[in-house]
């Protein structure tokens, strides 16, 4: 087997990695799901303040795809539901019960999956809430049920700061990971891609049938799935469609049908100098960052991210953990300015060029807080986010073109492979400080509402 190598891109070296020790939350008092976690979905609606739910009991549905429903992680009451400007639910809160109680499901064994027709398992993964978890690209939106992929994409080589480890992981459990891939495979009868590390010795993932392995080697983002779309099924247009799942994502999947019951628990790293216990964690869906942390000391003024700090979203403690993110990130706030920080030999400033003296030493001794280090300016082509792009796109024109929103240009530079997560870093290292990142999400947001 081919294993494809990627020599651009950066590991950030960045201090308080999570060591390989698993503890369990607990059972936290109160649940929160967040409908803008599920991009491409409308939600509407289907509880109120005071409704008991049940584990798997939908709260909401996508008046897009009116089959199509999140469900609640945990069983309860709904106490709270917030609403923002223009009616758009931002927030629903549940109370949990002290005893778990599920909605049912029809359980089925590794042998019946091919006896299972595709209509059959997207009934049960839409009416589950199990359906959000594939995504699908361009755009990174919820896959459109009506609409088959070519491909079917499973990351299992996480790059990006603090990211959960593949091998640890599996070693916790692989219950339901063949399952789940038999189920995708089923589902669409297209290739799934399962992509890890060429270091990974995981037997469950060497010996996994119905999928095509690849192997991937680099620093990141060679972890991200939009690299592995674009060196094994590029994409064309906007019309050439590709799917992705977690690998947690898809264990889920295979315990669904297995159980019959919904599967709300998974393993995220706490990471970060500003937390003292940096580690896995196995937590519930919907868990607010205050009960991931809870007898976790916090330094005074930390950031909170949820997500890894290239590409996760800054929170408060009493903001839940992203539907799709497996990390939380507890790193220093810091406004400091340095007086002629650019004058000094910078033996301390982390730096991916040969500008400070600390790239001699790899970065060893350097600090990283939320500084931007320096102030907006204009574009100046040095070549650094190239640098770190492992894609055949040139991201400066790209960028330009976003900007003129100029959409033939666009299309003709690959806004359709592209996604904010595998320019983080192109935002990390560029001098003009652009929010390179953002810069790609409006050209898709632009695309997708005018192409």
């Amino acid at each position: 087997m081919k294993v494809i190598r990627l020599k651009k891109g950066h590991n950030l070296a960045i201090a308080g990695q999570p060591e390989k020790l698993l503890v369990n939350a607990g059972q936290p008092a109160r649940l929160k799901i967040r409908p803008l976690d599920f991009r491409g979905i409308k939600p509407k609606l289907l509880v109120k303040e005071g409704d008991h739910v049940n584990t798997g009991t939908p709260v909401l549905y996508n008046k897009i795809f009116p089959d199509m429903f999140v469900t609640a992680p945990g069983a309860g009451r709904v106490v709270n539901i917030v609403i923002g400007e223009r009616r758009v639910v931002k927030e629903i809160v549940i109370d949990l019960d002290r005893t778990e109680s599920f909605e049912s499901f029809e359980r089925f064994n590794e042998q019946s999956v091919p006896t299972l027709s595709p209509d059959t398992i997207k009934k049960l993964l839409l009416r589950s809430g199990l359906w959000p978890v594939i995504r699908q690209r361009p755009f990174s939106s919820v896959a459109d049920p009506e609409k088959l992929p070519k491909a079917v994409f499973i990351p299992a080589t996480p790059t990006a700061p603090f990211a959960p480890d593949t091998d640890y992981l599996l070693e916790q459990d692989t219950t339901g990971l063949q399952m789940g891939l038999s189920v995708l495979k089923r589902l669409t009868g297209k290739p799934v891609h399962l992509v890890a590390g060429n270091d990974s010795s995981n037997t469950a993932l060497g010996g996994a049938k119905d999928v095509v392995l690849h192997r991937f080697s680099g620093p990141h983002p060679a972890g991200n799935v939009g690299i592995h779309i674009h060196h094994i099924a590029p994409i064309r247009n906007r019309d050439d469609i590709v799917w992705y799942v977690s690998l947690q994502d898809v264990m889920r999947v295979g315990r669904f049908f297995l159980k019959g019951i919904l599967p709300v628990e998974k393993i995220v790293t706490v990471g970060g100098e500003s937390v003292e216990k940096r580690h896995y964690i196995k937590i519930r869906q919907g868990m607010m960052l205050k009960d991931v942390l809870w007898g976790n000391p916090v330094e005074r003024g930390a950031r909170l991210v949820s997500g890894d700090v290239l590409t996760g979203l800054q929170c408060v403690a009493e903001d839940p953990l992203g539907f799709y993110h497996d990390t939380v990130s507890v790193i220093p706030e810091s406004a400091r300015r340095d007086f002629f920080g650019w004058l000094v030999p910078g033996l301390h400033k982390y730096s991916l060029t040969n500008l400070f003296l600390s790239r001699l030493v790899n970065n060893r001794g350097t600090h990283l807080d939320t500084r931007m280090h320096g102030s907006k300016r204009v574009i100046i082509p040095f070549g650094n986010i190239e640098s770190v792009l492992p894609m055949n796109i040139l991201p400066t024109f790209l960028i330009k073109m976003i900007l003129a929103e100029d959409i033939d240009e666009m299309e003709k530079l690959g806004i359709y492979e592209c996604d904010p997560e595998d320019f983080a870093l192109c935002s990390f290292i560029d001098a003009s400080k652009m929010e390179v990142a953002e810069i790609i999400r409006q050209g898709l947001e632009y695309v997708e509402k005018n192409g």
